[in-house]
C-alpha cells in the first residue's frame, strides 16, 4: 500500500507512525485509518516498539467531520458503514497490538484524537498540549470508542464533566487526571518519549505483550480468580519461552551481570 495520510519510519527497532495531514490538524480519515492499519500489520512482526507522533501542531484533532460523516451519508449506508468499520479497526488494531504503543501527545488531541491516544499502551503529553471530548457541543455524545477512551483513563467524576462541558484540558492537567502516562515541559518532550522508549526496547517482548493482556484482564476480576489467572498465563509465558528467566534472568542475576531493580537483563535470543 502506498501512503498519502501517513509516514512510516523505522530505526534501531522503533517504529514511527506519522500522521501527515497537518493542513488538517491529522484529523481521520477512512483512508488514513486504513494506512494506520495498514503500517502497524507491517512493521509488527520486527519492532519492539511503536511510536505514533503527528505533524504539525496537533496530534489529532479528531475525525474529519466532512470526509468521515457527510460526505459518506450523502453516498449511502454502505459507504457510511465502511468508512466506520476502517476507523473501528484502526482502533482496534492499536488496542491488541503485540509490540508496545507509545503516542506523543503535543498540540490538539480531541474526540477520535483522544481515543487514539488512549488505545495507545503509554502517552507522554506537552503540559502545553490542548485535549478534549467536545461532542457534546455538537449535540451528540462521544462515540466510536471515546466514551471508553474517557472512563479508561480519567475517573468517573473527570470522565462525567468533561464529556458533559466539552470542555478542553491541557497536558499538564490530563497527567494530574492519569488521562496520560506522563506530562512533559516541551524542553524535556522529546528527551522523555526516547527514554520511556529506550526502556522498552530494552525489555523481554513476550514478556511485555503477556504483561500488557494480563493487566487488562485482572482489572476486572476479584483477587481470586486473578491468582489463578495470573498463575496460568505466567506458566504459559514461561512455557513459550522456554523457561529462559531461569537461565538467563536469574542466571545473570546470580553471576552480579545486572541489577534487576535497574535494569533489564540480556536475552539469549529474539521472540
Amino acid at each position: 500500500m502506498t501512503y498519502e495520510h501517513v509516514r512510516l519510519t523505522e530505526e534501531d527497532g522503533v517504529a514511527t507512525v506519522t500522521l501527515d495531514r497537518p493542513e488538517k490538524r491529522n484529523a481521520i480519515v477512512p483512508e488514513l485509518a486504513a494506512e494506520l492499519d495498514d503500517a502497524l500489520a507491517r512493521v509488527e512482526d520486527r519492532v519492539r516498539v511503536v511510536v505514533v507522533e503527528g505533524e504539525g501542531e496537533a496530534f489529532c484533532a479528531g475525525m474529519d467531520l466532512e470526509k468521515r460523516f457527510h460526505e459518506p451519508r450523502k453516498e449511502g449506508p454502505r459507504a457510511f458503514y465502511e468508512a466506520g468499520r476502517k476507523t473501528g479497526r484502526m482502533f482496534t488494531t492499536l488496542y491488541e497490538y503485540r509490540r508496545p504503543t507509545v503516542a506523543k501527545v503535543d498540540g490538539w488531541t480531541f474526540g477520535a484524537g483522544y481515543c487514539l491516544q488512549a488505545v495507545c499502551d503509554f502517552a507522554v503529553a506537552t503540559d502545553e498540549a490542548t485535549l478534549g471530548l467536545s461532542e457534546i457541543n455538537f449535540g451528540i455524545i462521544p462515540g466510536g470508542g471515546a466514551m471508553w477512551a474517557a472512563v479508561n483513563t480519567m475517573n468517573r467524576r473527570d470522565a462525567l464533566y468533561y464529556t458533559s462541558t466539552g470542555e478542553p484540558f491541557s497536558g499538564a492537567e490530563a497527567d494530574q487526571m492519569g488521562a496520560v502516562t506522563m506530562s512533559v515541559s516541551e524542553d524535556e518532550y522529546e528527551s522523555a518519549v526516547e527514554e520511556l522508549v529506550d526502556s522498552l526496547v530494552e525489555k523481554n517482548p513476550v514478556a511485555l505483550q503477556f504483561n500488557t493482556a494480563v493487566l487488562e484482564r485482572v482489572r476486572y476480576m476479584d483477587f481470586d480468580r486473578a491468582l489463578d489467572y495470573e498463575r496460568g498465563k505466567s506458566e504459559e509465558m514461561k512455557y513459550y519461552q522456554e523457561d529462559e528467566w531461569v537461565d538467563e534472568g536469574i542466571g545473570q542475576f546470580k553471576d552480579r551481570r545486572y541489577r534487576p531493580g535497574l535494569e533489564s537483563y540480556e536475552e539469549r535470543s529474539g521472540e
